[in-house]
């Protein structure tokens, strides 16, 4: 049982206090490879002919046991010509290498690909420059391409979906979603799932909704969890709660947390802080930390309803700070903590949130405009 007075009596420079983390110390430990000269193989070479460029991958190292996996220790990075990816194991193809190097798939959590393909490489940047409009155009025109590696067709998917939610065409970066169910994706790219992270999403059309329905039938359970979290809010709300409680013991852990996060969408605000709230901090703090924009944010959202905008604010500044790759999460995250801090009378650090926060990773600049025109 968690004391409402724990949570409303915390003192007023708690955001600020965590506002001023951020950017200031690194999250996790961070080992790099020795970036010494070395002597290029012809089996690096021959890779690099065929599949493109050396690539840049972060991978987390477990903790030491199975039960503390994602608590990683340290971030090391790793270079070379990428082979495959999926959710089993990355191989990769060092320049001093004659043969490839596995790394467990699951673990990556991050990667700067070295495109094979110059027009992938330009929906890549597009995507990069907010300019999601343009990455559905030409992301659909680049999957036609042939002897594109099958990792790298996946990355342009992954932001095609964060693309589309960004502008607000939900079906779009449904069906979109739809290509990495189709075989073995890493999680890291399957947790752009295009499911509700904002209760401001609640809203479903009727022709959504019949698309939803279609989905929660799907084979795929990725498929019926993005089904069952637009239905959750709307007519077929008992549908949805048993679909999700159903995937909550799903064998693919991202899918049975993310069902079981879905559902903190049905407590009521009055009871948010009393009704198993650490417990919710417990299942975010306890995904690979890639998998915890999203429940971040509607944890966020959660504590504004129930009247509590400092622990509001540090969950969004957490988003800026973690996953500033989700470039629509932040730019919403940096809004949201920013209107929260006005709404508190504290206009210092709204101005902090927009200027240091937008700025440290360069969020689209309207939003200084916005936080001054509001003033």
């Amino acid at each position: 049982m968690i004391h409402r007075s724990s949570f409303v009596n915390r003192p007023k420079s708690f955001a600020v206090v965590f506002l001023g983390l951020v950017g200031c110390f690194p999250l996790w430990g961070w080992t790099q490879e020795p970036r010494t000269e070395v002597e290029e193989t012809e089996y690096y070479r021959q890779a690099v002919e065929k599949l493109g460029p050396s690539s840049k991958v972060l991978w987390s190292e477990p903790g030491e046991n199975s039960l503390n996996r994602w608590r990683a220790r340290s971030i090391i990075e790793a270079r070379g010509v990428v082979v495959s990816w999926d959710v089993d194991k990355l191989v990769v193809i060092k320049p001093e290498a004659n043969g490839p190097t596995n790394f467990p798939g699951d673990l990556v959590v991050g990667i700067e690909p070295g495109w094979k393909s110059p027009a992938y490489a330009q929906v890549h940047s597009l995507f990069e420059q907010r300019k999601f409009k343009e990455v559905l155009q030409q992301g659909q025109a680049v999957l036609s391409l042939a002897e594109i590696p099958r990792w790298q067709q996946r990355v342009v998917v992954s932001e095609m979906v964060d693309s589309a939610m960004a502008i607000q065409q939900y079906s779009a970066a449904a069906r979109v979603f739809k290509v990495l169910t189709q075989d073995s994706t890493p999680e890291l790219l399957m947790s752009r799932i295009p499911i509700p992270w904002s209760d401001e999403l609640i809203r479903v059309t009727p022709a959504l909704t019949q698309e939803a329905l279609g989905w929660i039938e799907s084979d795929k359970p990725a498929m019926q969890l993005l089904g069952a979290s637009w239905l959750l809010a709307g007519e077929h709300r008992l549908a949805a709660i048993d679909k999700l409680k159903s995937l909550s013991s799903n064998a693919l852990p991202m899918i049975a947390a993310y069902s079981k996060i879905q559902l903190w969408r049905l407590t009521i605000p009055e009871e948010i802080l009393s009704d198993g709230f650490l417990e919710w901090v417990a299942q975010r703090d306890a995904l690979p930390v890639p998998l915890q924009a999203g429940p971040t944010m509607l944890l966020a959202h959660r504590l504004e309803q129930a009247n509590q905008p400092k622990l509001a604010i540090a969950e969004w500044l957490r988003v800026t700070s973690m996953h500033a790759d989700r470039y629509h999460l932040a730019e919403q995250a940096v809004r949201r903590g920013a209107d929260a801090a006005k709404k508190l009378g504290d206009e210092e650090l709204a101005q902090k949130i927009v200027q240091k926060i937008g700025s440290s990773f360069s969020l689209p600049k309207r939003f200084a405009k916005d936080a001054s025109a509001r003033d």
